[in-house]
């Protein structure tokens, strides 16, 4: 798990301030945590693209009043039209204390199947998972390898230690499809099972 370092700057709350925020290339947020009161915080618009234009699981360290706030991104607000970040929020996190996030899935391997010609489908690209946001791993990969014609990896076939995984189990993270017209459909092979 990696951390990013954000130096933020206090702020008044309001929407006229965050405006005036914006237009000097400054996003406005504010950090949320259990038994805190919230902190209103401004960061350059360009310090948020390693934390929000990434497909890994970060933590962040915001600095700001003299404090150094451990958190991480809990939702980013965009502008409709013009996709540019308005707004921020961070969830504040301890150690030892589970935390609901998602974290990318990584397809590794080449799958039998695809030697002998079937088609690889990658269907969730980040799992819902409660987690020690210390230990938070950055990804998880989905080893692949053995992965034949007409069969799947659901989330039940995940294991990372202190991961918990909250989508369904019998969902679908990878399947391996036969060519068209050729043979049983990965609804018919036999799920979760590997060759």
């Amino acid at each position: 798990m990696s951390q990013i370092t954000l130096a933020a700057e206090p702020r008044v709350p309001g929407q006229s301030a965050a405006k005036a925020l914006r237009h000097e290339g400054h996003t406005p947020g504010v950090y949320y945590a259990k038994g805190q009161d919230p902190v209103h915080f401004s960061v350059p618009t360009l310090s948020l693209r390693p934390v929000v234009y990434t497909a890994e699981a970060k933590t962040v360290r915001l600095e700001v009043a003299g404090k150094a706030l451990q958190c991480i991104v809990k939702e980013v607000t965009f502008d409709p039209v013009t996709d540019k970040i308005l707004h921020i929020d961070m969830l504040g996190i301890v150690a030892g204390n589970k935390i609901a996030v998602k974290i990318p899935l990584h397809v590794v391997g080449l799958a039998v199947g695809v030697r002998e010609g079937g088609t690889l489908e990658h269907i969730i690209h980040k799992a819902h998972v409660k987690v020690d946001p210390t230990t938070m791993p950055e990804h998880i990969d989905v080893d692949v390898t053995n992965l034949g014609r007409g069969q799947a990896i659901h989330v039940r076939d995940l294991n990372v230690p202190g991961v918990e995984f909250t989508d369904r189990p019998d969902a679908v993270v990878v399947a391996c499809h036969n060519p068209k017209g050729g043979g049983a459909s990965t609804e018919e092979a036999t799920p979760g099972k590997k060759k």
